[in-house]
């Protein structure tokens, strides 16, 4: 099918789906009282002896052989509408949102038009339209703080794309590369808490799609959010399990699978796409579900061992990391935890959420969506209580407001002796307390969302995609220094009137399998055989893509660098683009792994970072990627803007700081001496 069409049918799809997927509005979440669902309102656990219930709504059985419906079993008692709006499954929000937005300004338009030929007031139409303005600005508070981006890996090809259907720097919309939703469940379903982006499809909106092409949506089924994922007690839920089904495109499967509800057989990623349901044979090859008859009590229910707030485990499925040396993956023995977990706390403790699932992610200036106060969940909040809110008589509310005032959880209060409070208005708590120890250079990082950090494995660290920290830069959201996490993507694209945009990264494989002839790493089997190589075969898969893409010039992005073929066969050239901004470094912040205060920057003095050695200035890091080409590396100084010469004549005061106390010091005393003689005579001859 060609691009064009693609684009038209995501479009009407998207349009179609609009009706039913905002009928709700994020920022207006049902108040807990006013729920039509049953409460227990106590502290302790409420016991799950539920019936199950399949996506047809029919009470499923020990001889049952369908999957259980999250969406039919646990919707009956909890408000999944409300649900749905939480941070971990309305990624795909913000552009549905979009989607929106534009077909309104498109009817508004015509409307306008049309108004304007028949002689009348087009006011109103003015109106809608600004209207629809001040909603787009509601849309951008979907995407909140940037994160970490989804990043499309295929070692094959040496791709590694950050992907979000949030509106973030330097990352790409998959629905403007031609990536359908079907391919962002199977790449990254295993790291999907389900709904969204994951469940978007509708069987009734396509059917109204005319010449529409088939989906593998009606044979998958859609990957519902799976409450017990987070709320099934430690050792309960079988991640793996789960992900060895989604990798099946058993999607509607998985959380029957993960609980271990039954054993299911069949694997949907043997039928062919378009394939008749209605076809006995069809059916009988569909996965089938053998539950455990053991878990069916005698009035048929199950028990669901689950626990209200979400503990450590199920948040490490997902964030995850390890950092990654010249010497492979470093061992966990040689760190230590992070300092609230050894005081005992759990995730949740700081990244709270109500019924609405909107996560505090607990960042300076966080703006919760539901209007909830939440200063205190962060860093200088807990500790230092929130001195910048104020009543109506502009005093302090940490003064007038217990709920407002330092010492949250137990937190200590940090004295910061010597410290110029200067430091407070240019650094987050972060930029000293957390993060991977800080060296000469960044190091590499590996993560659960990247690199699939818990599935069973032999990794040696150096898997794309390639991840690297800390990166001492600037937040977006408040302009204070903050550890990052950074890398440049690689992708294989077009440049048309200047502008580089990647292409499918599936169609690409398909389409230069022969050209580059790669097995299985791209880096192993090109780059490391040197340059000559890499443009050898780089060159001929840009060819390829060319002639079987329609595209009609092709490039290869990796390490910061655009390439493109070169004037003579087997050879490339390095190509700049007018938008910089899908070449360059892709960062997030992140702040975990807090370190104790003996360990934070600064610790034993100004001169570790005031110094022409300070590593928060001097650390550097370098574009790194598939490509075999090395980059000038990059100082924190340079990424946070900061001008060398004026850094190091700033540092000079500080180097002789300690003489200037000792000399001001011996100078005081050797003034108040000379004052003391002074008085000596008239003290002696009054005396007399």
């Amino acid at each position: 099918m060609s691009r064009s069409r693609r684009e038209k049918m995501g479009w009407t799809l998207g349009s179609l789906l609009l009706g039913w997927m905002f009928a709700w509005s994020p920022l207006s979440a049902s108040a807990a009282g006013s729920t039509k669902y049953a409460r227990s309102d106590s502290d302790k656990p409420f016991l799950h002896h539920i019936d199950l219930y399949d996506r047809n709504n029919r009470k499923i059985t020990a001889d049952s052989t369908e999957p259980y419906s999250v969406e039919k079993t646990c919707g009956r008692c909890h408000d999944l509408e409300t649900i749905a709006h939480g941070w971990h499954f309305n990624a795909f929000a913000s552009e549905l949102e979009r989607q929106r937005l534009k077909a309104e300004a498109g009817n508004e338009a015509e409307s306008s038009e049309v108004a304007k030929q028949s002689g009348e007031n087009p006011d109103s139409a003015k109106e809608s339209i600004a209207s629809d303005h001040a909603v787009e600005q509601d849309a951008s508070l979907y995407d909140g703080r940037p994160g970490e981006p989804w990043i499309w890996t295929d070692a094959r090809t040496g791709t590694q794309l950050p992907l979000s259907y949030r509106d973030w720097k330097g990352r790409f919309n998959p629905a403007e590369i031609g990536i359908s939703t079907h391919e962002m469940t199977q790449q990254f379903g295993a790291r999907i808490p389900g709904g969204g982006v994951a469940a978007d499809w509708d069987a009734k909106a396509e059917s109204e799609l005319q010449d529409s092409e088939p989906t593998r949506w009606p044979i998958t089924g859609t990957l519902e959010i799976d409450c017990m994922a987070c709320h099934a007690k430690s050792g309960v839920y079988d991640f793996e399990r789960r992900r060895e089904i989604i990798e099946d495109q058993n999607f509607a499967w998985a959380p029957t699978a993960a609980l271990r509800l039954g054993e299911v057989s069949g694997s949907v990623s043997r039928l062919k796409t378009g394939t008749d349901l209605s076809d006995e044979k069809v059916q009988a090859r569909l996965p089938k579900v053998e539950y455990d008859s053991r878990r069916f009590s005698l009035d048929g229910t199950v028990f669901f061992d689950l626990v209200r707030k979400p503990e450590n485990g199920a948040c490490y499925q997902c964030h995850s990391q390890r950092t990654v040396s010249d010497s492979g993956i470093d061992e966990r023995w040689n760190h230590d935890q992070d300092v609230h977990l050894r005081a005992g706390m759990a995730c949740v403790d700081c990244h709270r959420n109500g019924i609405d699932h909107q996560t505090v992610r607990g960042f300076e200036g966080e703006k919760h969506p539901a209007g909830a106060a939440v200063a205190t969940l962060s860093c200088r909040g807990c500790h230092m209580g929130n001195a910048n809110e104020a009543d109506d008589h502009g005093d302090s509310l940490s003064l007038t407001e217990i709920a407002f005032r330092a010492g949250r959880l137990g937190s200590p209060y940090p004295n910061h002796e010597g410290l110029p409070p200067v430091h407070f208005e240019k650094l987050s708590c972060t930029a000293c307390h957390s993060g991977p120890i800080p060296g000469e250079q960044a190091v590499g990082l590996m993560t659960s969302l990247s690199h699939g950090l818990g599935e069973k494995g032999h990794r040696t660290g150096a898997e794309l995609p390639s991840i690297q920290g800390p990166v001492f830069a600037k937040a977006e959201s408040n302009g204070l220094v903050t550890p990052h996490r950074a890398m440049w993507p690689a992708y294989w694209g077009k440049l048309v009137d200047g502008q580089v945009s990647p292409l499918p990264p599936e169609e690409v494989y398909a389409n230069t399998r022969r050209a580059l002839r790669v097995r299985k790493d791209f880096i192993e089997e090109v780059s490391a055989e040197g340059k000559e190589t890499f443009d050898e075969k780089v060159s001929a898969a840009l060819e390829a893509i060319e002639k079987t893409m329609e595209v009609e010039q092709a490039v290869y992005v990796s390490t910061g660098v655009v390439f493109a073929r070169g004037e003579q066969d087997s050879t490339l050239q390095e190509v700049t683009v007018a938008n910089p901004e899908a070449v360059e470094m892709v960062r997030w912040p992140m702040a975990h792994n807090v370190r104790p205060a003996g360990w934070a920057l600064g610790a034993t003095g100004c001169l570790e970072c005031h110094s022409d050695d300070g590593l928060v200035f001097t650390s550097t890091v370098a574009a790194k990627g598939p490509a075999p080409i090395e980059v000038e590396p990059v100082s924190m100084a340079a990424i946070q803007g900061l001008d060398e010469a004026t850094r190091l004549e700033w540092n000079q005061l500080f180097g002789g700081r300690k003489m200037f106390k000792v000399l001001t010091a011996t100078s005081l005393i050797v003034l108040l001496l000379a004052l003391v003689g002074s008085c000596l005579p008239s003290m002696k001859s009054r005396m007399d």
